[in-house]
């Protein structure tokens, strides 16, 4: 593990690399002459804490069999394929947005300012349509009786939208009717 400073913040890099798990025998021809034949370093981002940026430093390894000289990859165990975030990340956002009714937009402020996630909105919206929990409700109010006293009028957030027409509004319709 390596620690840096940037800004204040330590930097914490792991370090995983598929040299740990090397393969034994080739998944097509069951050979058991492999060597290592091409490298790529990626840095994914982990879940960090207020001052610690966390960081892992993946070595995807691919291999080549002598034998039937096709090329192959393995599957680590703790390094997901594919993902420029660790799971724990995208639980953490699932959490928040769907069981604690967090919005997207507080979510992924937390992410890049407290957690040092550097993660866009959008990324996080992706997660949440990926789990197929777009639009649902935490509860079910279909069955639950207003209250006695409700009067049929329903303030969503409690700005206020004024109900007359606007200077630029005006201009508008001006224009279409001269167009007509």
């Amino acid at each position: 593990m390596e620690e840096k400073n940037r800004n204040g913040i330590e930097v914490e890099i792991r370090e995983h690399t598929d040299a740990d798990f090397y393969p034994t025998k080739c998944p097509s021809c069951k050979g058991t002459d492999i060597n290592r034949h091409t490298y790529k370093i990626r840095t994914i981002q982990d879940l960090g804490a207020p001052e610690i940026c966390r960081r892992i430093r993946y070595e995807k390894i691919t291999f080549i069999c002598k034998e039937c000289k096709k090329t192959f990859g393995i599957i680590h165990p703790i390094v997901p394929w594919g993902r420029s975030y660790m799971p724990s990340i995208i639980k953490y956002a699932l959490y928040r947005v769907l069981k604690k009714g967090d919005s997207i937009r507080r979510v992924t402020s937390d992410l890049n300012v407290i957690h040092h996630v550097e993660v866009s909105i959008g990324k996080v919206e992706d997660w949440i349509n990926e789990a197929g929990k777009r639009g649902e409700l935490n509860v079910d109010f279909s069955n639950e009786k207003p209250p006695e006293d409700f009067s049929g009028f329903i303030s969503i957030d409690g700005t206020f939208k004024s109900a007359t027409t606007k200077k630029n509004d005006l201009k508008k319709g001006t224009k279409k009717e001269k167009i007509k």
